[in-house]
Order: structure tokens, then sequence, then C-alpha cells
């Protein structure tokens, strides 16, 4: 089977709060619409580069109560630190890195949706 990864959707009912989150943490802008959007439908690139995969922000209904959790896992290439002093820059907050059980340093954080960020 011949397949490529896309991209994650993400739905939230305050669609905009999510996208401004991803914004700050620097994620590139592909399209943005009006908040008042029926869909909102705004994306961001999770890497740089033609193709590649792409978070795209829906409104969630407002008659859907599913919650559904996404779990992104980012290399840091080695710079963890830089990594968490850029987040906390932004002005999002968020724990300071940890060593995991397995030996390796892990940061943590979660988008205002609910949906956790790795970084490893």
């Amino acid at each position: 089977m011949e397949v490529k990864f896309r991209g994650i959707n993400i739905y939230s009912k305050k669609p905009e709060v999510v996208f401004e989150f991803y914004k700050k943490l620097g994620f590139r802008v592909l399209e943005e619409v009006a908040p008042d959007d029926k869909w909102y439908g705004s994306t961001l690139a999770l890497q740089d580069g033609a193709n590649e995969p792409m978070i795209w922000i829906w409104r969630q209904d407002d008659e859907d109560n599913t919650i559904v959790c996404n779990r992104f896992v980012f290399s840091a290439n080695g710079k963890i630190d830089e990594v968490y002093e850029d987040i906390i820059a932004a002005g999002i907050e968020c724990k300071p890195p940890f060593t995991a059980v397995w030996g390796g340093r892990e940061l943590i954080l979660h988008d205002p949706a609910g949906n956790e960020l790795l970084f490893l």
C-alpha cells in the first residue's frame, strides 16, 4: 500500500484559540480564515517544505460533545531546553523538561483543545 501522511484534523468549539496557540509556537500559517467562518478551517504546516504534514483546525459543532485528543511527538534535536525557553518566551505556560523513566529528556504541554505535544 502506497500512502503518505498528509496531516491531522483538530476539532474545537473555540478553534481560533487553538489556532493562536499553534501560531505562538511558531507553526507556519498556510491558511487563516475569519473567526466567524462556519467551519473555521484554518491550516498550519507541521514542518517546513512542500507537501509536508499539516494541521487543519475546524470548528466543532455545538451539539457535538465528542472529545478527541491527539498526541504529537516532536524531535527537539537535543535542544529541549531551547524549545522550552521558546515556548515560555511565546507566553505559553508549561512545566519544564524532565528526565523520563527511559532516561531521555521530555517536555510535555497541551493545547487548548487538550491535545498533547511531546518534545523529545
